[in-house]
Formats: C-alpha cells, sequence, structure tokens
C-alpha cells in the first residue's frame, strides 16, 4: 500500500506529464512540437487542430471572395483555354457539343463558389482524416505501438501548424496585392511562394515543374514535424526511423504527380 510520503509515488507523479489544454497545444506546437506531441500519446487530441483548420479555412474563403473582385466563371474559363493551349487547341477549335460541354462545367464549377467555406472545410477534414490513415498503416508496418486517434492527433496538429501559417501569409499577400485572373490559376490554392514551380520557365516539361512543386518548405516543416510526432506517439522510436513514413510519402507523392503530369500534360 503507498504511503503519502512515500518517494517513488512523487518521482511518478513529477515523470507524468501534466495536462495540456487545447489552446496550449495549439500555442506550443509552434514552439516545442515534442512536448505537445507527447500529451498526444497521453491524451489524444484532434478536435482542437482541426476546428481550428475549419474556422481557419472558412474565413480566408470569406475574406478572399470579399476582398478580390473576380468574376468566378472567367477563372474557371481561363483555366480551360490554359489546359487546351497546353493540347495545341484553342476555344474556336472546339465543336459546338464541346463548347456547351465546357461552358456547362464553367457553370457549375462557379456556382460551388457559393459553398467555398463550406467545401474548403470538408475537404480539409477529409484530407486529415485519410492522410492519418495513410501514417497509421505506416506506423503499423514499423511495429509502432500507437492507436489510431493518437496517430490522428499528431496528423491534425501538424497540418493544423503548416496550414495556418500558409493561410496568414496567403493572407497577408492577397490584401497587399489582390491577384487578378492569371495568379489565381497559377496560385492553385496558396499565394505564398514555397517552392521552386512558379520561379521555373512554362516551357519546361510538365512532369519536372509537377515535380519541383513538391520542394516545398511547408512540406519539409511537415515531414519533420511529423516525425518527431510519430517518434512521440511510438514505443521506443526516435524522430530518426519514424522521418521514413512522411518522407516515404512525400516521394510517393513526387513520384505521382510528375507520372500524371507526364501521362496528361496538365501544369
Amino acid at each position: 500500500m503507498p504511503y503519502p510520503n512515500d518517494p517513488n509515488r512523487a518521482l511518478a507523479a513529477d515523470a507524468a506529464p501534466s495536462p495540456m489544454p487545447p489552446w496550449q497545444r495549439l500555442r506550443d506546437v509552434f514552439f516545442s512540437p515534442g512536448a505537445v506531441f507527447a500529451a498526444a500519446r497521453q491524451k489524444p487530441d484532434f478536435v482542437a487542430p482541426m476546428l481550428a483548420m475549419a474556422v481557419l479555412a472558412a474565413s480566408f474563403s470569406i475574406v478572399f471572395a470579399y476582398w478580390v473582385k473576380v468574376d468566378h466563371r472567367e477563372v474557371a474559363r481561363r483555366a480551360i483555354e490554359r489546359q487546351l493551349e497546353l493540347q495545341g487547341k484553342r476555344w474556336n477549335d472546339l465543336s459546338d457539343a464541346e463548347q456547351r460541354q465546357y461552358e456547362q462545367g464553367i457553370e457549375f464549377s462557379a456556382s460551388l463558389q457559393r459553398f467555398a467555406p463550406a467545401v474548403g472545410v470538408g475537404v480539409g477534414v477529409l484530407f486529415t482524416l485519410a492522410l492519418a490513415g495513410l501514417y497509421y498503416l505506416g506506423m503499423l508496418l514499423m511495429r509502432g505501438q500507437a492507436s489510431f486517434a493518437q496517430t490522428l492527433s499528431v496528423t491534425a496538429y501538424a497540418v493544423y501548424a503548416t496550414d495556418s501559417v500558409k493561410y496568414a501569409l496567403s493572407l497577408l499577400v492577397i490584401l497587399l496585392r489582390p491577384p487578378d485572373v492569371e495568379q489565381i490559376i497559377k496560385a492553385r490554392g496558396s499565394f505564398v511562394v514555397s517552392n521552386p514551380a512558379p520561379l521555373l520557365p512554362e516551357s519546361l516539361p510538365a512532369w519536372l515543374l509537377a515535380a519541383a512543386s513538391w520542394v516545398d518548405a511547408f512540406s519539409i516543416w511537415f515531414i519533420a514535424l511529423m516525425a518527431i510526432g510519430l517518434a512521440a506517439i511510438a514505443y521506443k522510436k526516435t524522430p530518426r526511423q519514424m522521418v521514413v513514413i512522411p518522407a516515404g510519402l512525400w516521394l510517393l507523392g513526387v513520384f505521382g504527380s510528375a507520372i500524371f503530369a507526364l501521362v496528361t500534360g496538365a501544369k
């Protein structure tokens, strides 16, 4: 029977990490990610970062729609014209049936913009869940003793950390200089130049531009966070061992994107 002044009990209490509230985790993941992920092993928490990301995504969509005065039909039409140019075609080269089909797609794409905040939130949640599933599978292959809830917590906080900074920088960019149609198309959702692809000539092969887009500062940061997080929730694993999982998935993304661009010619 343990006694109140039992030194072993006192040492055990000191060794156990103190509970970390969600607001502190959302803050400290930028400065002390190891401590946040260690807390996630003791008490998984994925609701707070996913809720924070939902608020950020919806807020960015609303501010973008209010601040950037752009015709969404024109954006959709110009995106189609760019793809036709890559195929050596022009809009006038299309048959009447093809033009009607593209027009329907343009109208549908423009109508979806009214639901952009909700769509952004839904896509973000599904993306985080799918990514956590891949990392959990990697944990099983690496024999890391962690639950899916723990893996989802690490993934959610890593996504929150990297994407929140990306949203903040993108918001600053569009407030200082609202983008035009061409810039919106080239941005592909992010107005922050964090990889060499936007700086390379568009005359380069599509597969090379696609691969270059993955050499991204935020991707490198995300890989580092995931390596730290997976090591924190796994049993007797180090970040150097666990970096194999996020780096491996990143390489699959690089090759998959390059192959898709090579086959389709999409840039």
